[in-house]
């Protein structure tokens, strides 16, 4: 990967890519190919995104960039190894990253709840009414990852972990990594997570971090390897589908 990237190169390959899970998640909706398509959706946008973002020609961290970057990691990881696990394994990774919205989902309305019940204490009654309403206009859209009954407050299944390849997956992107592996025609791109670990810094202040890292003209090599595992990324995935029945 010693060949230049450019963000319009890697996005006209993540675009064709889209059109292509576009089309197959349409056309009977395919769960892989759903998957696939949100992904890429996610990719595509974030590139998009990097156009508007000013920053110093040698400034490692870059945090808004290396944020973008970031996620894209994680949504190529993600999309490298919902092409890789049967039908069974695919079924039980969307149902672990949907509890994990659901979890999510569960946590924020709490924790908007709490605060407006601080903001306006007299409104607390009509603040517990609203998050029992707003959770039964849900319950039926999630109920697949809720112990609860409709009208009760919800209480989430246990979480599961399940093995692929004899490594265990709960959602986590380290565990993508490990995962992608120990598949033959995917485990080179496995390794850009160690650019996901690097771009973490810009989650972390550090006077002496930024004044060091400005002093390394490189990071443009960082993003261009970033790219490039994109670019052949999607060009391995759209190469793999372009013909098949899946």
């Amino acid at each position: 990967m010693e060949y230049f990237v450019t963000i319009e190169d890697a996005l006209s390959k993540i675009e064709k890519l889209h059109s292509l899970t576009e089309s197959r998640s349409k056309n009977g909706g395919c769960k892989r190919f759903i998957a696939l398509n949100e992904l890429t959706r996610k990719i595509r946008v974030s590139l998009n995104a990097l156009h508007y973002i000013p920053y110093e020609k040698y400034e490692v961290l870059c945090a808004p960039a290396n944020l973008l970057y970031r996620s894209m990691i994680t949504d190529l990881m993600t999309s490298l190894l919902i092409s890789q696990v049967d039908d069974k394994q695919l079924e039980d990774i969307i149902y672990i990253f949907d509890r994990d919205f659901t979890n999510s989902l569960k946590s924020a309305l709490e924790t908007n709840i709490e605060i407006r019940k601080e903001t306006y204490p007299e409104d607390v009654e009509a603040f517990d009414e609203q998050a029992i309403e707003y959770q039964e206009k849900l319950y039926d859209d999630l109920k697949d990852y809720l112990d609860s009954a409709k009208g009760e407050d919800w209480k989430l299944k246990s979480p599961k972990t399940i093995c692929i390849n004899g490594e265990k997956f709960n959602g986590q992107v380290s565990q993508i990594y490990k995962i992608l592996r120990t598949f033959e025609e995917v485990s080179g791109y496995a390794y850009v997570y160690q650019y996901y670990r690097l771009f973490s810094q810009s989650e972390h202040f550090s006077i002496k971090g930024r004044k060091i890292n400005h002093k390394q003209p490189f990071h443009e090599g960082y993003y261009n390897k970033v790219r490039a595992f994109i670019y052949l990324g999607a060009e391995l995935l759209y190469k793999k589908y372009s013909g098949s029945n899946i």
